[in-house]
């Protein structure tokens, strides 16, 4: 039996915001994989661990969610005025693809302490306590990012008492800058219809008032009470009906189409990861995934994100 060459290739799995991923620095890569093809793709989904027909991923890094299903490569920035490069790729978890039509803003907490630890910041400019500013180029969307990240002793701080939904427990806060995170910084890129609502008809699903806005990733907007929906609904609610899947997924077809995204409605299935689709609903009491109690007083809206 025949065996393929084993690769050693360093990286680091990172936590940034809700998300998970694989970092690399780009010059660590096979050459082939240096740039953008078949031979990155098929490296990364293996790294991952996808496609894998069982939908766990076991046999990689990946967490069989699509927060968790993620890489980074970051590279010495190749604009004036910025730090690093970062490089973003949403890999499918059940086929044999990986989407690079946008960002993670979750993982961009995690490329600045990234940057630092592996020497890619000029080492005048890394305080040894107090805050490192970090300048990223956002490569797949062509956008600058300024990352705020906290030292203690010359290494990045990791332990905090900030606390975020979603994670369990507490760490250190990163504060992120995006800047003209639109199309080209004007209200026209950031709305791509040039309406701040229009009216979207699904064909077997129905006519929907919704916002789509491109501001660092392109996302649908709609009213919870249009699709019958609260604005309170946890995971399952929406993860375990595949009819309201399918649904999410025609929607997410005609907006992008409608967005300019995509050319024809089929092409969708090649751009998974954008647009998003959300849908919003005025504050009321609520419990969340951790159990916790949130009373409408304590928020302004209701938000549903999906992925």
């Amino acid at each position: 039996m025949a065996f393929l060459p084993q690769l050693r290739i360093p990286a680091t799995y990172m936590r940034g915001g809700t998300s998970k991923g694989v970092f690399f620095r780009l010059q660590d890569l096979p050459e082939a994989a240096q740039v953008p093809g078949a031979a990155r793709d098929a490296l990364l989904m293996r790294v991952i661990g996808s496609p894998d027909p069982y939908g766990k991923q076991t046999d990689g890094m990946g967490g069989a969610t699509s927060s968790t299903s993620k890489c980074v490569i970051i590279s010495t920035a190749s604009v004036p005025d910025h730090d690093v490069d970062y490089l973003y790729g949403q890999v499918s978890i059940d086929t044999a693809f990986v989407d690079w039509s946008g960002n993670c803003g979750n993982l961009s907490t995690a490329v600045g302490p990234f940057a630092i630890a592996n020497g890619l910041i000029d080492p005048a400019r890394v305080p040894h306590d107090g805050l490192c500013t970090v300048r990223i180029w956002q490569a797949n969307i062509g956008k600058t990012i300024i990352a705020h990240v906290p030292m203690r002793d010359g290494q990045v701080q990791e332990i905090g008492d900030f606390e975020l939904d979603g994670v369990t427990f507490p760490a250190a806060e990163i504060q992120l800058e995006f800047l003209d995170p639109s199309d080209d910084g004007d209200a026209g890129a950031m709305f791509p219809t040039g309406n701040l609502v229009d009216r979207l008809d699904v064909p077997g699903e129905g006519s929907f008032e919704v916002t789509m806005i491109t501001a660092g990733i392109p996302t649908i907007f709609l009213n919870a009470a249009d699709l019958g929906y609260t604005g309170t609904e946890l995971q399952p609610a929406i993860n375990e009906d595949k009819a309201a899947l399918e649904r999410f997924e025609k929607i997410r077809a005609y907006g992008a189409l409608r967005m300019g995204l995509i050319q024809k409605l089929e092409d969708a299935a090649t751009r998974q990861h954008t647009p998003k689709v959300a849908f919003v609903a005025p504050a009321q009491d609520y419990v969340s995934s951790s159990g916790r109690a949130i009373p409408a007083a304590d928020i302004d809206l209701h938000a549903r994100a999906l992925s």
